[in-house]
């Protein structure tokens, strides 16, 4: 089958479209995949096997006809400039199947899955909705406010709004796609989907890039005898992080020699509150902000860590999701810190890699931490998340699902 995939950000670097698209081209189908491209990104790439066609983000809405796309986009969530270069695209390769990443652009396949007569799958990510009002809260107007594209949005594509989207989107799609079981159960009872339409493919990892026989960055000034402490990814209010230096302040209380590793970067404002917090709490020169790092490097930073944390806020967006840095942590033997929203709940307790501690409890999150400074527990619990990710957490699995449910859609013609 020829796919052509949908995504409303820029790629590279998104790692779950990557794996998904690498695992379809692997199964023998022809993957296009089109994206927002940036000022100086090339219009078209072939990346391992997969054409990238980009559309330059600047070009989107410029002139008076992208105005028009912009309010045609505006009231009917279908965006004129991605229907074109979908067409164009079938003209010179005729498309069997609309693979959409993400809540923005799904309407508009469900417009041209209709119109060219092939199946659409509903990819999603994240419960969209939550987590746009979790980082709209975050930013707060002010800020949005001095973003044309992030004003519209919030604006036009409200909360409520992408929630009635939403439901209208995973009962229209023919395949839905999400990450856990806790947002495909959202999905059947909040917005009436078919349970036969649903398949869970999560964000689990290869388990050859996390082999955990890697070496940790030169770059890293620790000390080889502290107990370091890291989280990997993004850095917004919902994933706890404040949580987390206050859980951490609480570790050197009893280990003075710790040291907490935060990789990965986010809104600058609530990155220098974390700051702020950590020398509040007489931490700060023992907490390291690495910045963005490559994906290729993270399994060195987890390299470098005694124990992981995924520290997430509760809210309705962490509860019906699973981050990548889970699975990265456990594929690398690194035991696991959690808080206890249901997707890690469930995950760590079920597999033992780590311990569960309530959501927003800084003082119960650093007991846990000091409890991991025993060697023996902690090399149990990462023994324990190596195998569970070697037995049932790994991307072979996950991609075999979404490779039955393209043969499944092949199968019905």
């Amino acid at each position: 089958m020829h796919v052509c995939m949908l995504l409303p950000e820029r790629f590279p670097p998104d790692i779950r479209v990557r794996k998904e698209a690498s695992a379809l081209r692997a199964a023998g189908h022809s993957i296009t995949l089109l994206c927002r491209g940036g000022p100086t990104e090339q219009s078209f790439a072939r990346l391992d096997g997969i054409d990238v066609e980009r559309l330059p983000a600047d070009r989107l809405f410029a002139g008076l006809s992208g105005v028009v796309d912009g309010l045609r986009y505006v009231a009917s969530a279908v965006h004129p400039a991605w229907q074109r270069a979908v067409r164009e695209l079938d003209r010179q390769n005729p498309i069997d199947a609309l693979h959409i990443h993400d809540l923005p652009l799904v309407q508009t396949g469900l417009a041209l899955g209709e119109e060219l007569g092939v199946p659409v799958v509903a990819d999603l990510h994240e419960n969209y909705p939550e987590a746009a009002r979790q980082i709209q809260q975050m930013r707060g107007w002010g800020e949005i406010a001095r973003d044309a594209e992030a004003l519209v949005q919030r604006i036009a594509f409200a909360p409520w709004r992408l929630k009635r989207l939403e439901r209208e989107c995973v009962r229209r799609a023919d395949r839905t796609v999400t990450v856990c079981e806790e947002a495909r159960a959202h999905y059947i009872r909040d917005c009436g989907a078919e349970s036969t339409d649903m398949t869970v493919v999560s964000n689990t990892v290869d388990l050859d890039a996390f082999a955990g026989d890697v070496e940790p960055p030169a770059t890293l000034d620790l000390d080889p005898e502290s107990f370091v402490v890291s989280y990997v990814g993004n850095f917004t209010r919902h994933r706890g992080l404040d949580t987390l230096v206050e859980g951490f302040a609480r570790l050197v209380e009893k280990s003075p020699d710790a040291e907490l590793l935060l990789v990965g970067t986010g809104n600058d404002n609530y990155v220098a509150g974390l700051k702020a917090l950590a020398r509040s709490l007489g931490i700060r020169e023992q907490v390291t902000f690495t910045g963005w790092v490559d994906f290729a490097d993270v399994p060195r930073y987890l390299a470098a860590s005694d124990v992981s944390a995924v520290p997430h806020a509760a809210t309705a967006h962490t509860e019906t999701t699973v981050p990548h840095k889970l699975f990265q942590a456990m594929a690398m033997g690194v035991p696991v810190v959690a808080s206890d929203v249901a997707p890690l709940a469930r995950i760590v307790s079920r597999t033992d890699c780590g311990l569960v501690t309530p959501a927003g409890d800084g003082d119960a999150l650093g007991t846990a931490l000091t409890e991991l400074t025993d060697e023996g527990r902690a090399d149990d619990c990462g023994e324990n998340g190596r195998a569970a990710v070697e037995d049932e957490y790994n991307w072979a699995r996950d991609g075999q699902r979404l490779c039955d449910l393209y043969d499944g859609l092949r199968a019905e013609g």
